[in-house]
């Protein structure tokens, strides 16, 4: 009898276990954190999986050999690649570096002056900042396919500078190297200001009119302005902007795919790293181990200098307002 009574008493304790365990897991996930599990799930596994194991893996290929085993001939393959002259990973190497100060030295500059202008609304400004920004928006299929044709012997470009007397090559400024790298760059300044101009007007718009009435009512000109107002008021922006852009020191690039697919001495290290993977061009595809090699060096150089820069940012003392 006192078996049966220990027997019902032990079921009753595991029901009420199971009750309670049952309620507890309901509520959390009726309440606010059930609702922040499931919100951060997602982008927690999608953070393990597509960032975590993916440079996990690029890491452990690089000190891999294709056909299994470890080695450190990935990255002698890649210092031969880098030091010799003409090679695709020193031709590569160098455009990046092109495309990178084109960027930090022209574009960055040019838009922040074009946002001053829009920002003191001259005439005409929303026709300009709808021109400046549509680049952006349009596909760069159609951008590029534009351009080609524009700048083709036969094209409007072509056409006016034989009007004029100039050389103009007959394969056309992409057809030769030493007009092609150049060209693309051109190409990128011509479409590259919108996303600058879009954060540096952002930023000029948040500058009380306060400030700027009593500058001009003391005499200061536009280039006094600019140095001694605006340009304190948004160097936080500014500053922003010159990081961010050094985390492209070794992915800078233009559309070497569409304008030329690579050829002409126009590679670039992202190109170098999609032709390696992909297989196009020489040397065949799926050479992941090289890629995560050379992946590995750019990044333990990269790291240092964009702290660096960004030390140098912060030493620079802004304006509060």
């Amino acid at each position: 009898m006192g078996g049966e009574n220990f027997t019902d008493m032990s079921k009753k304790n595991i029901q009420s276990s199971k009750n309670t365990m049952q309620s507890k897991i309901k509520k959390f996930f009726s309440g606010q954190t059930g609702f922040l599990f499931f919100m951060l799930a997602i982008p927690i596994i999608n953070w393990l999986v597509f960032w975590l194991y993916v440079n996990l893996n690029s890491i452990l290929l690089a000190f891999q050999r294709a056909s299994g085993g470890w080695t450190l001939d990935n990255f002698v393959h890649f210092w031969q690649s880098l030091t010799i002259e003409g090679n695709e990973m020193n031709i590569s190497v160098r455009n990046t570096f092109l495309y990178f100060s084109s960027n930090l030295l022209i574009i960055m500059p040019i838009a922040l002056m074009i946002s001053y202008f829009l920002f003191k609304r001259i005439k005409g400004y929303k026709v300009f900042r709808i021109i400046f920004y549509l680049p952006c928006i349009l596909s760069p299929v159609v951008l590029t396919t534009v351009f080609k044709q524009t700048i083709k012997p036969w094209g409007p470009v072509g056409v006016l500078a034989q009007e004029l007397g100039f050389d103009y090559p007959a394969s056309g400024l992409l057809g030769q190297a030493s007009t092609a790298t150049l060209t693309i760059i051109i190409y990128t300044i011509l479409v590259g200001f919108g996303s600058n101009m879009l954060i540096f007007s952002g930023a000029m718009s948040r500058i009380p009119n306060e400030v700027l009435e009593s500058a001009k009512l003391e005499g200061c000109g536009p280039f006094r302005e600019i140095i001694s107002i605006i340009l304190p008021l948004i160097w936080p922006t500014i500053s922003s902007a010159i990081v961010l852009a050094m985390t492209g020191l070794f992915t800078a690039s233009g559309p070497v795919l569409l304008l030329v697919d690579g050829f002409n001495e126009t590679s670039t290290i992202s190109y170098w790293i999609f032709n390696k993977v992909n297989g196009n061009g020489y040397g065949g595809g799926g050479q992941y181990n090289l890629v995560s090699a050379a992946g590995l060096c750019f990044t333990a150089v990269a790291i240092p200098v964009i702290l660096f820069v960004r030390w140098i940012m912060d030493k620079v003392t802004d304006a509060e307002y």
